[in-house]
């Protein structure tokens, strides 16, 4: 099987389904919120320094090793490329609500992705998400005298994206955890790509689900322009295989020269424009990206698809760990 240049890189897929306990609501960025959320439940449960900024403590504490691990060496500055991804909900236009409000009863559900060998803490994820409904997650809400909203665990499922299979790992109401035997590797993302590549006629379009914030050159993307685009996704797929993977025998040249012919022929985009706010740190970062749909041209998509595929599962640009970046490939 040709590799196309990537990077070996095995991904595992979480679906975790919840139902409010009381009113529940996030603001436009759920990712950052879910995200927060696991981090304190795990920060305060599962680490025994929490305030050790060391890294010598984050390489042999699991909880910073996952979250907040710094190495010195690592080939872009001192924070590498986390081994795992947020899911975040979706917003639904439909139910005559703001989005992102959940009344109590109600389901939603957000995805994990885990790289490498971050699927070895599973284990401690498992645990941290009732903790999460249990302490409440999203914005605290005058209906509940200023808590955060509170869930109940009713599923957590390992399904794989690229052909549709689930395996339950934990049912409503179960007390035994099954290992995940589903995962999604290189030749999966490959296969998938070459399917797809038989359906192309020439052009190819992007939905981006969630905001998406492309930097180039330390300027701000404000367009779904290609090239700028491939190059974050390329320098994400090589960073996530250089820190879980195996980067032997990759090679993206090839793909990046084939990225400067691509030209972005549609674009049906809306700039969003968010902040997170850390209560660690007490500084609010911007976030806001583009989200929307873009549709592009190019005479040859075979050394890109394979690419764009593994970008569905990684995200591209910033706050990926967040639910940032995410995006759907179609005709």
């Amino acid at each position: 099987m040709t590799n196309y240049g990537l990077p070996q890189l095995t991904s595992h897929h979480l679906r975790i389904e919840v139902r409010a306990q009381t009113p529940l609501a996030f603001n436009r960025q759920p990712g950052g919120q879910l995200r927060g959320a696991l981090f304190g439940v795990l920060r305060r449960h599962y680490c025994p320094a929490p305030d050790d900024p060391d890294p010598g403590h984050s390489a042999v504490c699991p909880v910073c090793w996952l979250l907040a691990r710094e190495d010195r060496g690592w080939w872009r500055g001192n924070t590498p490329v986390r081994p795992y991804a947020i899911e975040p909900p979706l917003p639904d236009r439909h139910n005559g609500r703001p989005p992102f409000h959940y009344n109590p009863g109600e389901t939603f559900s957000f995805g994990l992705t885990l790289f490498g060998m971050a699927v070895n803490l599973l284990p401690y994820l498992i645990l941290a998400i009732p903790e999460m409904g249990r302490v409440g997650v999203g914005r605290r809400l005058p209906e509940n005298d200023g808590h955060r909203g509170r869930f109940t665990l009713i599923s957590i499922r390992c399904v794989h994206p690229l052909t549709g299979e689930e395996q339950i790992l934990l049912g409503e109401g179960g007390t035994t955890v099954q290992m995940p035997t589903l995962s999604v590797t290189t030749g999966d993302v490959i296969a998938a790509a070459e399917r797809l590549l038989g359906q192309l006629n020439g052009r190819l379009r992007l939905r981006f689900l969630t905001p998406t914030r492309i930097v180039r050159r330390g300027q701000l993307v404000h367009r779904p322009l290609f090239r700028p685009l491939f190059g974050r996704l390329v320098d994400r797929i090589e960073g996530l295989a250089r820190e879980y993977g195996d980067v032997s025998g990759a090679d993206a040249k090839p793909a990046l020269a084939a990225a400067e012919h691509v030209e972005l022929v549609c674009e049906d985009i809306v700039w969003v424009d968010l902040s997170s706010h850390s209560t660690r740190t007490g500084r609010s970062t911007p976030i806001g990206g583009f989200t929307g749909r873009a549709t592009y041209a190019a005479t040859d998509w075979s050394l890109l698809l394979p690419w764009l595929v593994w970008g569905t599962l990684t995200h591209v640009g910033k706050n990926a760990v967040k639910g940032e970046g995410w995006y759907q490939v179609g005709e």
